[in-house]
């Protein structure tokens, strides 16, 4: 009888979260209340097809579909911050609900970014992920193409070192949802 929300986005994760979820559900006899929750941060043209996408997933389950946004929450969309943040991230004030990502997605990410030599993400990543509010310093003395290369793999380092804590995390709750 307990009622569980699947934080969906509309991507494949979150999706075959709920179709399994709903598997199991009734293949097991479980008795979950199971609903979609879905959440429009407010950031115009971003997440209008995933939503289409979720109220068609919720539509074919069938489950609830709870969608929340930004603007009935905190009384503002993130679209309203723009010039507040500059050039940083928007996902940055984001609902304050844990995502559904997995170290493939951070792998990803961080793949991605060195391949675009984006050193500014990856240090950012880096550290994020290792609580450091001054950035990477290691490379400070250092001139050039040499700079760039020492901090991309100063931050690469760091991002490893995250992605592995975050592939144990993920194998632990994995576990624990299997108990």
């Amino acid at each position: 009888g307990h009622a569980v929300a699947v934080a969906a986005s509309g991507g494949k994760d979150s999706t075959v979260l709920a179709h399994l979820l709903v598997r199991l559900n009734r293949e097991r006899g479980l008795g979950l209340r199971l609903a979609l929750l879905g959440v429009d941060e407010g950031i115009w043209g971003y997440r209008d097809e995933a939503l289409g996408v979720l109220r068609g997933v919720g539509a074919a389950l069938p489950l609830p579909l709870l969608l929340v946004s930004h603007r009935e929450i905190f009384g503002w969309a993130l679209d309203e911050l723009g010039p507040a943040l500059g050039g940083r991230s928007r996902c940055t004030w984001s609902l304050p609900l844990p995502p559904g990502h997995n170290a493939d997605d951070v792998a990803e990410t961080v793949l991605m970014n060195f391949l675009r030599g984006d050193v500014a993400r990856l240090r950012r990543a880096a550290n994020e992920a290792s609580g450091a509010t001054n950035g990477a310093t290691g490379a400070t003395n250092l001139t050039g193409a040499t700079k760039e290369a020492s901090g991309a793999t100063m931050a690469t380092d760091e991002v490893t070192v995250a992605t592995n804590e975050v592939t144990a995390a993920t194998n632990e709750v994995t576990m624990a949802t299997v108990r």
